[in-house]
């Protein structure tokens, strides 16, 4: 069944450079992943520092793949004490 997962992150103002490095880094390896059928990037028109993903998997095992990949795992540690707010939500299409 597929997957879907909304994550919002919200950078410390002093690292508001540093996340969007980030996010914008973990993109395209992501898109290329088996199981990707879509991972985009965007960022709150209201609130500066504050990116979020809509990203669709395959299913919940391609999703765990993901957050295994050395890539994801980088991404993880660049961020690391930079966020004020982390919110990741997988959601599944009902209508």
């Amino acid at each position: 069944m597929e997957v879907r997962v909304i994550a919002t992150l919200q950078a410390k103002s002093e690292f508001i450079d540093a996340v969007n490095d980030a996010v914008h880094q973990i993109v395209e390896a992501s898109r290329q992943e088996q199981g990707n059928l879509q991972y985009d990037l965007h960022r709150d028109l209201d609130k500066p520092g504050t990116f979020v993903f809509f990203e669709r998997w395959a299913s919940a095992d391609a999703l765990e793949k993901h957050n295994a990949t050395a890539h994801f795992k980088q991404f993880v540690g660049q961020i690391d004490g930079k966020l004020e707010l982390l919110d990741i939500k997988r959601v599944a299409k009902i209508a």
